[in-house]
């Protein structure tokens, strides 16, 4: 998986941080915007980067509506 965070913002008082990315999958592209909570602040690049790839990741292993798995 390749993927580009275009937007991040880490909110300190709900410690979400919202980001948007785009990459590419198995041949299909994709943007997503969404939100994780966070443990710690993602102070770093790659902190941030390791934070979105996690929840990539996750959303890639749930089955899409038709029930197939990506």
């Amino acid at each position: 998986m390749q993927f580009k965070v275009t937007s991040a913002y880490y909110d300190e008082a709900s410690k979400y941080l919202l980001y948007t990315a785009t990459g590419e999958r198995d041949g299909a592209k994709y943007t997503v915007s969404s939100r994780v909570k966070c443990l710690k602040p993602p102070n770093t690049p790659e902190r941030l980067h390791m934070v979105v790839l996690l929840a990539l990741t996750d959303q890639f292993k749930r089955p899409s509506p038709s029930g197939k798995r990506g």
